[in-house]
């Protein structure tokens, strides 16, 4: 998600506080309707344990979920954000495995999301259509 200038938000603010008081309620229930959590990519849920290196390292985790932009990894580790990550991921629904390479965007007490890079695009084109088939297969079960 891309920042935006605090001086926009601040004009939004005052137009807000000078709306009459029943359109302010409309708009903040409007508001609430709003995603904090806005995704590029639909995620589909990923059963598989997955090997990975993050610098000199190996590890090993589970993806709680994936997206043709990305996904996340439940693993322990010391990652920072911004580190480069090298995985692997096999799916039912496809026959060879992918190997994507992604960056750390995200950092959580039980894991890390990983973008996937763009040098990665041709993978990733092929991620969007095999988590298509995998969602069906999940879904039929």
């Amino acid at each position: 998600m891309e920042a935006v200038d605090n001086g926009i938000i601040e004009k939004i603010s005052i137009l807000a506080e000078q709306l009459p008081q029943v359109h302010r309620k409309q708009l903040l229930d409007l508001m609430a309707t709003w995603q904090t959590d806005i995704r590029y990519a639909p995620r589909e849920p990923y059963p598989e344990k997955i090997r990975f290196s993050v610098g000199g390292g190996n590890h090993f985790g589970h993806a709680r979920d994936v997206s043709a932009t990305g996904l996340f990894i439940e693993a322990a580790g010391d990652f920072e954000l911004g580190d480069k990550v090298r995985m692997i991921l096999t799916f039912i629904s496809a026959p060879n495995p992918l190997r994507l390479s992604g960056t750390v965007v995200r950092k959580e007490k039980g894991g890390i999301g990983v973008r996937f890079d763009q040098r990665s695009q041709s993978q990733v084109k092929e991620l969007g259509s095999i988590i298509a088939k995998q969602a069906l297969i999940f879904h039929r079960k």
